[in-house]
């Protein structure tokens, strides 16, 4: 009877009524409790972490031997106040504790006992939302006031400000609004002083080396504007957008930009069923690419462009183009440039993955040491359109059509996830949220190097299809925008600033001094007070994404020698890999310092040529 008892702790239906019991802990934290003592089963599970513990030889501890288990892991509660908290819910609260202030009850209880879990539950574990106090704004083209908008599509500029571009569905046009993340409390946007003629609604977009934003094609709503063959670039200093000299040789909707090398960018099909095209930089003109024979019918495809050279397609993407389209992409596959002329290339498939990642999100995740190249695939959709629960990686360090997807570590919820949105942190752990239709759905951390995932704070509103999310220079990830989809519910139309944990674990080291401008492979030096506590420096590519799709981004580390004589400076190497640096494409970068605690430095901009 005990056993049934205890399963019944765990539902948590009122969990979302919870108040906090005292001033100064959050609903958050005080659904987080909640949910870890009525999760309980045993005193063990509450007066121990949870966190998944290796032996020192890498093998897993089994629970079987809580004497070791006990050794490895933290304490958070003496043994015999967990199982005295049990006892007291299993009799008094079957169905679970619904508030803190239930635990009053419990004879002689002082909260100073359980203290540990406020620490333990913190923001310096699960990091933490805020929703700004004010909706995102735009005008239309002509100016005048300013009214709310739901945006579909966002970019990181080199002027550390987020171009939105808005949902202006049907024949309307309303100006792209620039906001600037600086400020929290009070709405800071700003308008561009030349605008394109048509909605970039539905388009595709990367940065060029110039760090002008490009987008390519859109149009809004489908055949809404046909003639969408153009691609429009935005400078970012002077506000304006100005179009391409050349078009494409078909209107492109739904497409992904990347950036190959040599300033040149591939646009694939979209909605169309034509081949690939690429835009080169230097003439302003779009040229054919031949040998495309995947033709992808699907919409927004995941594209990576690897350190070798070749394109790589994960699967992911936003979903089938039409019915009657070819699914011929359905497989992995990478696409390689041949030597001359360098617009013709060849696809080859690889060993296909058993989960359909159709509005899923991919990212690529670096490192110096092996494996050194890695795609990571989150969620999707199955063929009836539910959600997938689930997340693969791949490595591609040796590729070969041979190479192959392997599951991740457990993911610490079983919410299916469609739609969700991924974003590299400068510490190459990438964090995930959104894709679930509900309020306050879990969030959680990947990281590479042990393959585990961890929870993080609870996104508080619906963020799913139309939501982005990307990186701020402040080291906060951004989220807006999403739609409500048949039952679930609307999105905010407020932006929300995730503050990842490492901003919770004490002050932030300091970049005082660094070159604007650094060359491949070059030497440089940048000044920081705390360059004896710095363990690493990366360049940060700045996202530009769209339902979930986002080819560019990459975390790159840079070897680093402290100058002793010097105990203020640091000498750094630039990423190369070599001509025509596919690694570290020409353009901006944010470059964080990492102090021994983890914690980032706020971004400094670097020009890399």
């Amino acid at each position: 009877m005990k056993a049934e008892q205890t399963s019944k702790a765990k539902p948590h239906q009122q969990k979302e009524h919870c108040e906090p019991v005292e001033a100064g802990i959050s609903p958050s934290i005080h659904r987080r409790i909640l949910t870890f003592l009525n999760n309980a089963i045993r005193p063990e599970d509450l007066a121990f972490e949870k966190n998944a513990l290796t032996h020192d030889e890498g093998n897993p501890i089994h629970e079987d031997n809580p004497e070791e288990l006990h050794g490895k892991r933290k304490k958070l509660l003496d043994l015999g106040i967990a199982k005295e908290i049990l006892e007291f819910r299993d009799k008094e609260f079957p169905f679970g504790f619904r508030s803190l202030r239930d635990l009053v009850e419990l004879r002689q209880f002082d909260f100073s006992r359980i203290e540990v879990l406020f620490s333990h539950l913190s923001p310096a574990t699960f990091g933490q939302w805020r929703t700004l106090p004010y909706p995102i704004t735009t005008q239309n083209p002509g100016g005048g006031a300013e009214f709310p908008i739901e945006v579909v599509h966002a970019a990181l500029l080199h002027t550390g400000k987020v171009v939105f571009i808005p949902a202006d569905f049907g024949n309307a046009r309303w100006k792209t609004p620039i906001w600037d993340p600086n400020d929290e409390a009070t709405p800071r946007f700003e308008y561009p002083l030349i605008d394109p003629d048509y909605s970039l609604l539905c388009s595709g977009h990367c940065f060029l080396s110039n760090g002008h934003l490009l987008a390519v094609g859109g149009g809004g709503d489908l055949n809404v504007t046909p003639t969408a063959w153009w691609g429009f670039k935005l400078d970012p200093v002077a506000r304006t957008w100005t179009r391409t000299a050349g078009r494409m040789d078909e209107y492109k909707w739904y497409p992904t930009a990347v950036v190959l090398h040599d300033k040149r960018v591939l646009v694939t099909c979209g909605n169309t069923i034509g081949e690939m095209e690429i835009y080169n930089e230097d003439t302003d003109m779009f040229e054919p690419v031949t040998g495309d024979s995947l033709r992808f019918p699907n919409l927004y495809p995941g594209l990576h462009v690897l350190p070798n050279g070749a394109t790589f397609y994960s699967r992911t993407g936003w979903g089938s183009a039409t019915n009657s389209s070819p699914r011929s992409n359905d497989n992995s596959a990478y696409f390689t440039f041949a030597a001359s002329p360098a617009n013709t290339g060849a696809w080859t498939g690889i060993t296909p993955s058993t989960v359909n990642r159709c509005k899923g999100m991919s990212v690529m995740i670096l490192q110096n040491s092996f494996p050194s190249t890695r795609i990571l695939v989150v969620g999707g959709s199955d063929a009836s359109g539910n959600g997938v629960n689930s997340a693969e990686v791949i490595d591609l360090s040796i590729l070969s059509a041979a190479s192959a997807w392997t599951s991740t570590g457990v993911l610490p919820d079983t919410l299916p996830r469609r739609q969700c949105n991924a974003v590299l942190l400068p510490d190459s752990t990438v964090f995930v949220a959104g894709g679930v239709l509900s309020n306050n759905s879990p969030c959680m951390l990947y990281n590479a190097t042990t393959n585990a995932w961890t929870a993080m704070d609870e996104l508080p509103s619906v963020r799913a299809y139309h939501s982005v999310m990307l990186l701020l220079p402040s080291g906060k990830v951004m989220m807006a925008g999403g739609t409500a989809e048949a039952g679930g519910m609307p999105g905010s139309p407020n932006i929300e600033v995730f503050s990842p944990p490492y901003l919770f674990r004490g002050a932030r080291p300091v970049i005082s001094s660094a070159p604007a401008l650094v060359h491949h492979g070059q030497n440089f030096v940048i000044e920081s007070p705390d360059a004896s506590t710095i363990v690493k420096v990366v360049l940060v590519r700045p996202m530009a994404v769209t339902h979930q799709t986002d080819a560019e981004q990459r975390v790159l580390e840079m070897p680093y020698i402290h100058d002793h004589a010097n105990p203020t400076r640091l000498t750094l190497t630039a990423p190369h890999g070599g001509h025509p640096h596919v690694i570290a494409p020409m353009g901006y970068y944010m470059m964080f310092a990492i102090n021994n605690n983890g914690v980032p430095s706020v971004a400094s901009w670097v020009y890399l040529h």
